[in-house]
């Protein structure tokens, strides 16, 4: 697991990188573009954009896999307590939801994704 210092510095070249990437796909071909200091031919811009656009996609995916992690290591740390859960009867969308109320994880798409996550881990449990 990476300090909390270390993922901001990943998450603020995430952030530069889409604002390159951004400003690469709106001036691609441009002849007064910043990256002429740089690269002085244009024909390379698809090249640089296409290059900008897999390094955002690596960093966004390395700290998207990276809260999983923290998730299902919640979720091992409590095993014992859901295994409980289950024998007094409890469902796994009952505990999947009790699990994130207790996160306090806010409503809409990103709960509903953690959910999933959650449910995935309770389906493999035994």
């Amino acid at each position: 697991m990476r300090r909390p210092s270390a993922r901001r510095a990943l998450i603020v070249l995430a952030v530069a990188l889409m604002a390159l990437d951004f400003y690469a796909i709106f001036n691609a071909g441009n002849p007064r573009s910043l990256f002429r200091f740089f690269l002085p031919e244009s024909r390379y811009d698809v090249v640089l954009t296409l290059v900008l656009s897999f390094g955002v996609v690596v960093l966004v995916l390395s700290l998207t896999a990276e809260r999983g992690g923290r998730l299902k290591g919640l979720l091992d740390l409590n095993r014992d307590h859901i295994l409980g859960l289950r024998r007094k009867g409890s469902s796994d969308g009952e505990i999947a939801d009790s699990f994130l109320d207790e996160l306090q994880a806010p409503a809409g798409i990103l709960r509903s994704l953690a959910r999933g996550r959650v449910m995935r881990y309770l389906s493999k449990l035994e």
